[in-house]
């Protein structure tokens, strides 16, 4: 009866040692995956932005999925740890950017059709969303840093 205990508690010795070895296989298998779905969705976004189509006025967020060959969970998962933040909200701080530098470098040009340019089509939702980033309207950021580069 001695023997057999023991048998018992060796056998689920080893069961439990199994498991623990298999889940630490799924959990490198995991990882593995994950990395790789990382660096995929990195470079495709390297490749959209380099391109300048985050400038695009897309239909929906469908739309850039297709074009960029991956699912929502993967680009939100890339996007939260990258940057901190959903793809949306990082798209338009590119965009927002681009116009900072194109109402400096194109004074001559109107600040909504700087915002159409970069996908805005809508004078007063650019208007929104620059002062929501900036605190200041195009035309008063421009005006500011126009002469903050005089100087």
């Amino acid at each position: 009866m001695y023997l057999n205990n023991e048998k018992l508690q060796l056998s689920n010795l080893v069961s439990r040692w199994r498991q623990r070895r298999l889940m630490k296989k799924k959990r490198i298998s995991e990882t593995r995956r994950t990395r790789m779905v990382i660096g995929m969705v990195g470079k495709r976004l390297d490749e959209w932005v380099a391109a300048g189509k985050y400038k695009l006025n897309y239909s929906s967020i469908e739309e850039i999925l297709r074009e960029l060959d991956v699912t929502s969970d993967e680009l939100s998962y890339f996007c939260s740890l990258r940057f901190g933040k959903s793809f949306l909200t990082w798209r338009k701080e590119l965009r927002i950017e681009e116009a900072k530098r194109m109402l400096v470098d194109y004074p001559r040009i109107p600040a909504y059709k700087i915002g159409k340019s970069l996908g805005i089509a809508d004078k007063a939702d650019f208007r929104h969303q620059f002062k929501s980033a900036t605190g200041m309207t195009p035309s008063e950021w421009r005006e500011k840093n126009i002469k903050k580069n005089l100087r």
